[in-house]
């Protein structure tokens, strides 16, 4: 399905590719406000503070992306499209770098347990 460009003036090669991603804003909207409510509540431990600005930016990022990939579409601008694709990959970045800390963590305390099995053993 394409989109006449005829009465807005936008970019019709910018409002088609992205209204897939515009398509999915409700949802990214949801999962921001869950995001930055998580935050919230991470932040209400000691050792969370530490950590709660983490899903609080990422909720942040994720309602930037919902509301640019919108105006992409309206306008067919494509600041607004590369605004919000940039503030997609930089989640990914996010997400991608948690999850290899966490695999990390997770190699760590697999060793950790293995020298502590044979050290008991012994």
């Amino acid at each position: 399905m394409t989109m006449d460009n005829t009465s807005t003036g936008g970019n019709l090669t910018v409002m088609n590719v992205m209204k897939p991603l515009s398509d999915a804003a409700g949802w990214m909207k949801l999962l921001a406000v869950l995001s930055i409510i998580s935050g919230i509540f991470i932040a209400l431990t000691i050792i969370g503070l530490l950590i709660a600005w983490l899903p609080i930016w990422i909720g942040v990022l994720l309602l930037r992306a919902a509301n640019d990939s919108q105006n992409a579409v309206r306008t067919g601008s494509e600041v607004e499209a590369v605004s919000a694709t940039g503030n997609l990959s930089t989640i990914f970045k996010i997400y991608g770098i948690i999850t290899a800390i966490y695999l990390g963590l997770i190699a760590l305390a697999f060793v950790i347990g293995i020298i502590a099995a044979v050290s008991n053993g012994s």
